[in-house]
């Protein structure tokens, strides 16, 4: 897997982070996005690219899904808001954009 690929996966990865970010900041009435906020959104998504390059390069294509959402369920347990499910949701999709930008 070359780098190239997996900075264009990294971007693509940062991006859906940080729309949803920026939605939720809005639905709460809050103002613009902190850049300190920004750079640990970017730090996530290099977190969750590496890993999803793990994922692809040696385990598996099949059941990606199912890798983000234990990993979602990981990072937000116990979900006991809806924010919390739509947080590993958010994990799942990432990881769907993975799956497109790093296939096998």
């Amino acid at each position: 897997m070359s780098l190239g690929r997996i900075a264009v996966a990294w971007l693509a990865v940062s991006a859906w982070l940080l729309v949803w970010q920026w939605a939720d900041r809005r639905a709460g009435g809050h103002g613009r996005m902190p850049a300190r906020e920004a750079a640990e959104i970017a730090g996530e998504a290099v977190v969750i690219t590496l890993f999803g390059a793990l994922w692809f390069a040696s385990l598996g294509a099949g059941a990606w899904w199912l890798v983000f959402l234990l990993v979602g369920a990981i990072r937000e347990w116990p979900p006991s808001s809806r924010r919390g499910a739509l947080r590993i949701l958010r994990v799942i999709v990432a990881g769907g954009l993975l799956a497109w930008a790093l296939p096998a």
